[in-house]
Parts: structure tokens; C-alpha cells; sequence
């Protein structure tokens, strides 16, 4: 399988709508089932909890996520983040797909999104998001900084002080 993939239409139109109207904060894509091409599966305004909700349990998805979040000083922000969702036990032939498609994904979102692979819920965890969310601006604009990095969540990662409960808040 070549490492190109296509992207549909609708799934264009649906990134564009999030990062430039921000009329959605939700774009999940699929890859065909020839493994060849992103389709857009649905484009919304979700809460965390919908969206972790959304996720199917054995099935690959690429997520684009407008993460909001406040900062320790209670400062209202908002960070783009990409989600390779990859639970255990998906199909081998699967993995490399959807590895080329989040790269091209990566590579296509400008303003260095915060890239995140998941293969359990878990790993998604709103307060452990908020953690990632807030280093990467703490670090944004110095040397070394860690623009374009990929996170992958672990079990043994500290939640911050004051992040905001999923259930109590809705995304912008």
C-alpha cells in the first residue's frame, strides 16, 4: 500500500470549518475501507464526554478536537489537538494507514497542533489533555521548544490543578 493518502471533500470542508469559523470543535475521520482515503465520519460541536462516547471501541479513528480548557490563572484557551485513536487489538494491517494518515493530518494542520495517540479511553482523560494542553504553552515560543511533538498518554500521568471537570463543561 502506498503511504499517500487521499482526503474526501466533506473532510476538507470540516477541518476548514473548525479552524477558521470554529462553528464545530469535533472532526472525526476514517480512512476508506480500502485504507486509501479520509472520510469524514461526523463534524460537531461535542462535549468531551460525547466525544470520547463517539469513539468505537475496536475501530481506528483520526480526531481533530478543539480542546478548551482554562489555565491556572483562570484564563479561558483553546488548543487544536490531533488524536490518533488506536485502540488495542485493532487489526494489524491498520496500523500503518493510519499512522501515514495522521502524519499527513499533522503535517497539514498549521499552528502546531498538540498530537496525541490513544489506545484507551484513559488516555484521553480531560484533565490529563488540559496537562499537555497547558505545558505546550508554557513552552510555546522558547528555544526547543516542542512544536509538532506527538504525545502518547500513559496511565501514570499527573492531572492538573484546577482542570475542569468533562462532565461540567461544554467545548466552544
Amino acid at each position: 500500500m502506498s503511504s499517500r493518502i487521499a482526503v474526501d471533500d466533506r473532510c476538507i470542508g470540516a477541518l476548514r470549518e473548525l479552524k477558521g469559523k470554529r462553528e464545530v470543535n469535533t472532526v472525526i475521520c476514517r480512512l476508506s475501507d480500502a485504507l486509501d482515503t479520509r472520510v469524514l465520519e461526523r463534524r460537531g460541536n461535542l462535549t468531551h464526554d460525547e466525544l470520547l462516547s463517539g469513539l468505537p471501541a475496536h475501530e481506528p479513528r483520526l480526531v481533530v478536537y478543539d480542546l478548551a480548557f482554562a489555565t491556572v490563572d483562570g484564563a479561558r484557551r483553546n488548543k487544536i489537538l490531533l488524536i490518533s485513536w488506536l485502540p488495542r487489538g485493532v487489526a494489524p494491517q491498520h496500523e500503518a494507514p493510519y499512522g501515514h494518515a495522521h502524519a499527513a493530518l499533522l503535517e497539514g494542520l498549521d499552528g502546531s497542533p498538540l498530537s496525541v495517540r490513544a489506545t484507551e479511553l484513559a488516555d484521553l482523560d480531560y484533565r490529563r489533555l488540559v496537562c499537555q494542553a497547558r505545558a505546550r504553552a508554557r513552552f510555546r515560543g522558547t528555544s526547543g521548544s516542542i512544536a509538532g511533538s506527538t504525545v502518547s498518554m500513559g496511565r501514570s500521568g499527573a492531572l492538573a490543578d484546577g482542570a475542569q471537570s468533562a462532565s461540567t463543561r461544554r467545548s466552544v
